[in-house]
């Protein structure tokens, strides 16, 4: 076995966390703080690459406790289960490609695809189900005591706070590129409307991504005619709800479309 003590500290985090991590994907949303004690992670490292690492190579030199240790591989978690980044690129391709001009049109063509890139994330990478495991988990887990819980909670929460408000900045950017705005007779201030629908749409693709991993087929197979000349379309089960949100909450922008009229039933 490799010693950890030829590894500079940074190594050694990048090599627990990773290990860490594999141990989480593993268990997907059965996963508990207690999964990823530093023995477990060990052990696991020591079976799948050969490494030998200690708890003195790490306690107290790394991390100060196992709990900072488990808060810390619940931050990257986090983050490396946000699907914004896949959001975006498929929001730009469809912008650069799609055959609609109308600004609601083309707003419903993002609802579909942008979407479905997330799920594409997800079911690529257990983590997003993880995610979710982690967070529930730390309500029913009676070996983390309610100072702790409460701090892994903060820490998800702050995680939480920064998808949502990437998601936020991402739908606005979309709709000033679109023409549209939050409707002024259910929003005082935009903001608002974004950071709602972002809010809303992470929750959906918890919830979704969730059930794709006992009803796959009947989630991503809806047919709407909302191609090109009424032509039909697959649609998700996230895609239309996230379509529903964004013409739900956003309406064209009359200074940027002076010509044309909203005239969608309340």
């Amino acid at each position: 076995m490799t010693p950890a003590a030829r590894r500079t500290r940074e190594e050694t985090r990048e090599l627990v966390v990773e290990a860490a991590l594999d141990l989480v994907r593993q268990h997907g949303l059965g996963v508990e703080p207690t999964t990823i004690s530093y023995q477990r992670v060990f052990d696991h490292l020591a079976k799948t690459k050969g490494v030998r690492v200690t708890r003195a190579s790490v306690h107290e030199r790394i991390w100060d406790s196992q709990e900072d240790f488990q808060e810390d591989v619940l931050l990257r978690v986090s983050r490396l289960a946000s699907g914004v980044s896949g959001a975006a690129e498929a929001a730009a391709e469809t912008l650069a490609s799609s055959h609609f001009e109308h600004p609601l049109a083309l707003m419903r063509e993002l609802g579909r695809t942008a979407p479905d890139a997330v799920l594409k994330i997800a079911a690529a990478d257990p983590l997003f189900y993880s995610w979710v495991g982690f967070t529930l988990s730390l309500a029913k887990d009676s070996s983390t005591s309610d100072e702790r819980r409460e701090t892994l909670a903060d820490a998800s929460s702050r995680e939480y706070s920064g998808t949502e408000n990437s998601g936020a900045e991402l739908v606005q950017s979309l709709a000033e590129v679109l023409g549209v705005r939050p409707r002024r007779d259910l929003f005082g201030r935009g903001e608002d409307a974004f950071l709602l629908i972002a809010r809303l749409g992470l929750a959906l693709a918890e919830g979704v991504t969730v059930r794709m991993r006992f009803r796959e087929s009947e989630l991503a197979d809806i047919r709407l005619n909302t191609g090109p000349n009424g032509s039909e379309q697959t649609w998700s089960v996230f895609a239309a709800g996230y379509w529903a949100l964004l013409n739900t909450f956003l309406e064209i922008d009359p200074d940027a479309h002076p010509d044309l009229v909203d005239d969608r039933s309340d």
